[in-house]
């Protein structure tokens, strides 16, 4: 006699999804997309301003350990302060993006194009994304919760990519790609929590606050402390959720699916065949995310 099946949990659609994403990526395809990866960071290093020997490039954005994080360049464009670099798994800074970031611009090759979108999930069930599942453009982005960068892209440069989202240009698939240590994979944890509930947006808002000056340093009754400044309805399921095993899974396939592809740092972003490592201007951004618009426009 067969024994009957169990109802499928309610995050396991997105564990499914990420492992299917993992799973369908050819290896000879991710080699490819690591190794054309590398050439864009190589690109990028040597489009750094020229005051800069490789070097010094290290200390172009020094890693904002406790006592605040480096400023970063400033906007051409405004003569405003933008929000540069981006972290790395040692704690460290990779190099800033260059001061013209369309200098290291790639092309990918036809069959790397079609991987990165291949990696677009699309699900209108995923509590993780905001945006039309099938928007022209859609933005991966790989985070870690105690990221400086990461922070000042979620507050600083996202508000202004927002009108894309809602007109139905740009959907915003956010991934963990946890890099530091047991603070952010609670921080993750904790964003899952407060997905469930519908408070993810205001719950990103308030965490990644912590981390503008530097690496946030937060427990979990901290973390209970928002969830309830944010307006998180059940806060005792909330904190349940902080041990759930169907949650940590899903940050963990998340975290495994940006290594598997050769992400290495935080903020990194792809917009469907472009990729963009760091937090650049939204001037920028948008420029890119026109640019795919109608090259998707041009294909469809």
């Amino acid at each position: 006699m067969s024994t009957p099946t169990s109802p499928q949990p309610r995050t396991d659609r997105t564990v499914v999804a990420v492992a299917w994403a993992v799973a369908a990526v050819v290896v000879a395809l991710v080699a490819a997309f690591i190794a054309w990866l590398a050439l864009g960071e190589r690109g990028e290093q040597q489009a750094v301003a020229p005051s800069q020997t490789a070097g010094s490039e290290a200390e172009a954005a020094p890693a904002p350990e406790g006592d605040g994080a480096d400023e970063g360049g400033a906007d051409e464009g405004d003569g405003e302060s933008a929000p540069r670099g981006s972290s790395t798994p040692d704690g460290g800074s990779a190099a800033e993006p260059p001061a013209d970031p369309g200098a290291a611009q790639q092309t990918p090759p036809p069959e790397v194009a079609q991987m990165m979108l291949d990696l677009q999930r699309r699900d209108p069930e995923d509590p993780m994304a905001v945006g039309e599942v099938d928007a022209p453009v859609v933005m991966i982005e790989y985070a870690d919760y105690r990221c400086p960068y990461c922070a000042r892209f979620h507050l600083e440069i996202r508000p202004e990519l927002m009108p894309l989202v809602e007109d139905g240009t740009l959907r915003i698939e956010f991934r963990d790609f946890v890099i530091f240590d047991e603070t952010s994979q609670l921080a993750a944890v904790a964003g899952r929590a407060a997905a469930e509930q519908d408070r993810l947006e205001e719950f990103q808002s308030a965490v990644f606050a912590l981390s503008t000056d530097g690496h946030g340093e937060y427990g979990q009754e901290e973390i209970l402390e928002i969830a309830e400044e944010v307006g998180v309805p059940d806060l005792e399921q909330f904190e349940a959720d902080l041990t759930d095993a169907e949650l940590t899974a899903a940050v963990e396939a998340d975290s495994a699916e940006a290594r598997a592809i050769g992400v290495s740092s935080t903020p990194t972003f792809l917009i469907n065949t472009q990729v963009l490592q760091g937090a650049y201007p939204a001037d920028r951004m948008l420029e890119i995310i026109e640019e795919q618009r109608q090259d998707a426009t041009e294909q469809s």
